[in-house]
């Protein structure tokens, strides 16, 4: 600080002192640069005045030329008619059951005035059939009926994939004629398979009379038809037979007991015979001769003793092997005793009275 002080008290002297001499006198003596040039006061005043007027050395630019590529634009001419005038609409979910006949709707439209097509499926299974309906402009039917056995057994459904392709036939106008030549319409859908779902059904007892007499063996059937399955399926229908519990009528002075108690198996014929178009048999025997027979009772639960039969009701009803059914089948029917008198003698205190 106090060399900056005396430096610039000296700098005035020296101003006073050099103003005292010849007026034009330098008072920068002349020298020369490191390079040998001669300067003096009059090239330091240059120097100072061109640093004054530019500055210091400013920084340098740098500049990277960066080639920008203009996306060239590209004009596809689209065709006027292509697939999309082409529509092929099916049914939403085609779903069939085996030994049953499905039908569903497909359209098939042209959205093009004076053009024609026609509708064709790929991979169809087995007698499985598309043709055009005469009833119903640009509609399909898709018909299938299901041989049985065509999902394994040890699967409840499948599926099969079908390609339905529409064709050109013919073309009205020749301006389009060369657009819509050889074009097609492809569209894949799926054909759903399950196991006949359908319940048995149509059961009818045969051979079985509103009254058998006491002491007889009598042959009778139970026929149902059983969808889905024939003679060649390991798992056969069931037949079952049971009381219903329901013993009284009203209006009727006695009850109705239980007669499924009498139904055995044909020895002969024990296993169901199936008889074709999806149909069943069941051999079975009434027996009123190895079963005893009860005694009738009135309504209030005493024996009738003057009772010439006893009223039995019994009820049929068939399974599929998917554990479907039939509606129960009532039968109801008199057993005529051998006797006029019970099989068992009235208890003490009962009643001895009622006719049937």
């Amino acid at each position: 600080m106090n060399f900056l002080k005396t430096t610039l008290l000296a700098v005035p002297v020296t101003l006073v002192l050099s103003g005292c001499g010849d007026w034009n006198k330098n008072p920068v003596p002349e020298s020369k640069t490191s390079t040998g040039e001669a300067f003096d006061l009059d090239t330091l005043r240059k120097h100072s005045k061109d640093v004054i007027t530019h500055g210091q050395d400013k920084p340098r630019e740098i500049t990277n030329t960066v080639i920008v590529e203009k996306p060239v634009v590209v004009v596809k001419e689209e065709s006027t008619i292509d697939q999309k005038f082409i529509v092929i609409t099916p049914d939403a979910q085609m779903t069939f059951n085996e030994g049953q006949e499905g039908v569903f709707k497909v359209y098939a439209r042209v959205l093009v005035p004076g053009v024609q097509i026609s509708l064709t499926a790929k991979n169809l299974p087995e007698g499985a059939t598309l043709t055009a309906s005469q009833a119903e402009k640009d509609l399909y039917l898709l018909k299938w009926n299901p041989a049985l056995y065509t999902v394994s057994s040890n699967e409840n459904m499948k599926t099969f994939n079908v390609k339905l392709v529409a064709e050109i036939t013919s073309v009205s106008s020749q301006q389009n004629a060369d657009k819509l030549k050889g074009l097609v319409r492809e569209r894949e859908v799926n054909l759903f398979l399950f196991k006949n779902q359908e319940a048995p059904s149509e059961l009818k007892v045969d051979g079985l009379a509103a009254e058998v007499a006491q002491g007889q063996e009598i042959p009778f059937s139970v026929t149902v038809k059983v969808p889905g399955i024939d003679g060649r399926s390991a798992q056969k229908p069931r037949l079952v037979i049971s009381y219903d519990g329901v013993s009284y009528t009203t209006g009727n002075d006695f009850l109705e007991l239980d007669g499924s108690r009498h139904v055995v198996a044909d020895k002969n014929k024990k296993d169901p015979e199936y008889l074709g178009d999806s149909k069943w048999k069941f051999s079975l025997v009434f027996d009123t001769k190895n079963i005893s027979v009860q005694p009738q009772l009135a309504k209030d639960g005493s024996f009738m003793v003057n009772a010439n039969g006893l009223r039995v009701r019994l009820s049929f009803k068939a399974y599929s092997p998917n554990s479907l059914s039939t509606p129960e089948t009532l039968s109801k029917l008199k057993i005529r005793f051998a006797s006029q008198e019970p099989t068992t003698p009235p208890a003490a205190g009962q009643a001895t009275t009622g006719a049937q």
